[in-house]
């Protein structure tokens, strides 16, 4: 039609293993970093159909229960910390809101980065799938994508402020409020855990750029803004 001839792709192979479970070609093919073979048009369909019909959704699942966590880790460590500017002005009813609050992130969203990151590592050991840093220093090949690199952080974050919790260290002081963060006892260790929360925020806002993947330009703007972040450093460090 036209001067020009009808082709069919046959792309279930690349989309299905001969077990019938997902192929990882799309994987292979990211690995193999050519653009001229990913620009294929097969490739363009298989990849379309995959995200359109399977992956957008799962994607999409996981994102919003992320950001779920960050809407409550804003609530627990920020919104609900400063209503007041006189700490005599919070109620036993916002402390316990704090406290709900930080045990879902405690529970929902640290011990799912703990899970994580735990089936990762054990999966690269196994496969042997890891890297000397520097010639000495193994670190599992995982940790050198962007997401799980972070993850990790966000995880470690996580557990260093379950470990310097407020409201944990002042269940034993003699407060007449229940789940109250403010005690003498916390003095010491609420300088060090308000600059991991506010670390473990950053983290969390990074960690939510991967939806910029539902709009190209948004995308491309993010691309662009990396370029040139690491081209100010090079000339900073220069």
């Amino acid at each position: 039609v036209a001067g020009q001839r009808r082709v069919n792709y046959y792309v279930k192979h690349l989309m299905q293993d001969s077990e019938g479970k997902l192929n990882k070609a799309m994987e292979w093919l990211a690995d193999n970093k050519d653009p001229k073979i990913i620009c294929h048009p097969s490739v363009v369909v298989f990849s379309d159909v995959l995200w359109g019909q399977l992956a957008n959704r799962y994607f999409l699942m996981g994102r919003m229960y992320f950001l779920f966590t960050l809407i409550v880790f804003l609530l627990g460590q920020s919104i609900l910390n400063h209503l007041h500017s006189d700490a005599a002005d919070e109620t036993e009813e916002e402390y316990i809101a704090m406290f709900v609050c930080r045990l879902i992130i405690y529970l929902g969203s640290m011990t799912r980065f703990i899970f994580q990151q735990s089936k990762f590592f054990i999966s690269d050991c196994k496969t042997g799938s890891v890297t000397k840093v520097g010639g000495f220093l193994p670190v599992p090949r995982y940790l050198f994508s962007f997401e799980q690199f972070g993850g990790f952080f966000l995880m470690m974050c996580l557990i260093l402020m379950l470990c310097l919790e407020p409201i944990v260290h002042c269940l034993s002081s003699d407060s007449d409020k229940l789940f109250t963060p403010r005690c003498k006892e916390v003095k010491d260790i609420k300088p060090a855990y308000s600059i991991i929360s506010a670390i473990a925020m950053l983290l969390y806002w990074l960690l939510l750029t991967d939806l910029t993947a539902f709009s190209m330009r948004i995308s491309s703007f993010l691309l662009v803004i990396g370029r040139v972040v690491s081209e100010v450093g090079l000339f900073l460090g220069a």
